[in-house]
């Protein structure tokens, strides 16, 4: 098992089973929160993958605040959010649910809300990525935010559905985060962040809610991809992920 001392989140997807049968090819996706704190040791190890791109789903502002750690041989490419998606994406966005809708009640509503969004902020930028991964340059590939919870549990349910993963496989590997992160620390980062920002102590169920690995939020995404755009299919279609690409996508990444 690939393991980084300093990012506890971070993680080979693969292998994971597949619809048709078989599995997804370990060593090419990789999942990952913040990596501002890696030491010698786990760049030593990150260099070891070989990883050559990297899609950044923080805002301009994490990006700033927790620059990521490379090792000499660095990804040959990062693609990043559009600044546009910050506010959208971010902590804005929850402090503005959570003030109408306090408690466990609200922040748990404020969390599928946010999730229901995040396909289509997601789009360009998974795009973009299956795009170079297509191109055969683009892989090893690693997905991160900041916690490695939210986007980065959207995202790379997404790319898992193109790449043709069992949905039963995707929400054990959303939980799994759950299992890697300190929850106690990152909701007392959310706490302190939230309190300042909203000006009150926040709910201590609210951020059970905020910070809890619920399949029902992954389902959130899904149930507004097939409410908005007709289904999976049509929503990778949208994105540019086609046929084709996907079939591609399979070369490289299944077993």
């Amino acid at each position: 098992m690939t393991t980084l001392a300093n990012a506890p989140n971070f993680r080979d997807v693969g292998p994971l089973p597949l619809t048709g049968g078989g599995t997804l090819r370990p060593g090419r996706l990789f999942r990952s929160g913040q990596l501002s704190g890696l030491d010698e040791a786990d760049l030593k190890r990150l260099e070891a993958l070989g990883i050559r791109l990297v899609c950044d789903l923080r805002s301009s502002g994490e990006r700033k605040r927790f620059a990521s750690r490379w090792p000499t041989l660095a990804p040959a490419r990062i693609i990043e959010m559009p600044a546009s998606t910050d506010s959208a994406a971010g902590m804005q966005t929850l402090i503005l649910r959570l003030a109408g809708q306090p408690g466990a009640a609200g922040a748990r509503r404020a969390m599928l809300d946010l999730y229901a969004s995040l396909p289509a902020l997601l789009a360009a930028t998974i795009s973009a990525a299956t795009e170079a991964m297509a191109s055969g340059w683009g892989v090893p590939v690693l997905l991160h935010c900041h916690v490695g919870k939210d986007r980065t549990g959207v995202a790379t349910a997404l790319l898992l559905t193109a790449l043709g993963v069992r949905r039963e496989a995707i929400l054990a590997d959303y939980e799994e985060t759950g299992r890697r992160i300190d929850i106690v620390e990152e909701t007392r980062h959310i706490a302190r962040s939230l309190n300042k920002l909203l000006g009150h102590t926040v709910d201590p169920g609210a951020l059970d809610a905020l910070g809890r690995t619920d399949p029902a939020y992954l389902d959130s995404a899904f149930t507004a991809i097939d409410r908005d755009w007709g289904g999976i299919d049509a929503y990778l279609a949208a994105s540019g992920i086609t046929t084709s690409r996907r079939e591609r996508l399979a070369t490289l990444f299944h077993a």
